[in-house]
């Protein structure tokens, strides 16, 4: 055989490989994200379908794990301890991805990060995770102050060398699990998020009512006070009149 022929078949061959490559990681991902429940403590959840346009193409990604890296705005956090909680006793797989002071003010506070990791089963994972608001000082007129959380990104990873056919796809590397701190490689996939970002708007106290706040609370110390000292003086009286009687 010639050397033309030999690489023409080379180039034939590289070529047939790219485009398995590039079809084979046609993912088409939809999520859908919403924040629920009331007040300061809520729970984001996402929803997560894999929509391939062939069902052979499931052996890509199925029984892989994806981990969704959200970050959070300074004026919400995700509690370490009970994240850490939640992981021990199996019913979370969430990880911090940076240290979060939890006793911080929003004022005072920088954006945060956390891994959010769960397994695809039939094409689809649902995933969750605890949120809570912080102290927002207050403002004249009070009213709220707005938290906007937006939608993840969104990482896939697959305990054999499948997702190899991707390997020309953006990556990043983090923690395998939440379990271990060893890090894994991981490639990001690109999705359509059907909700845009999430709109937390947290209740602030009114500044305007500082002194008129300041007095009342003065006022009632006082108030209370002032019945203790009566009480205190009232039970010394009485144990002084039983001593002398």
């Amino acid at each position: 055989m010639s050397i033309f022929a030999i690489y023409t078949l080379l180039i034939g061959s590289l070529s047939f490989i790219s485009a398995v490559s590039s079809i084979s990681c046609k993912f088409n991902v939809k999520a859908k994200q919403a924040l629920l429940n009331e007040g300061f403590h809520r729970n984001i959840t996402y929803r997560i379908v894999f929509n391939s346009e062939n069902d052979k193409d499931r052996w890509l990604y199925e029984d892989c794990m994806v981990s969704l890296e959200q970050t959070l705005p300074p004026g919400v956090f995700a509690n370490p301890d009970e994240l850490g909680e939640l992981r021990r006793t199996h019913r979370l797989n969430a990880i911090p991805k940076n240290r979060v002071n939890v006793e911080l003010p929003a004022s005072q506070s920088q954006p945060s990060t956390v891994f959010v990791m769960g397994s695809v089963v039939q094409s689809k994972v649902s995933l969750w995770l605890p949120v809570h608001a912080r102290y927002h000082h207050a403002k004249s007129g009070g009213g709220t102050q707005r938290n906007r959380i937006d939608p993840p990104r969104l990482f896939l990873r697959c305990a054999d060398r499948r997702l190899e056919l991707c390997a020309r796809a953006p990556s990043a590397s983090f923690l395998c699990n939440g379990s271990s701190r060893e890090n894994c490689s991981w490639m990001l996939v690109p999705f359509l998020s059907l909700t845009d970002s999430l709109i937390w708007d947290v209740p602030v106290g009114n500044s305007d009512s500082y002194y008129m706040v300041a007095i009342g609370t003065a006022f009632v110390i006082f108030i209370g006070a002032t019945h203790l000292l009566k009480a205190i003086h009232e039970y010394k009286l009485r144990a002084r009149m039983k001593r002398t009687s």
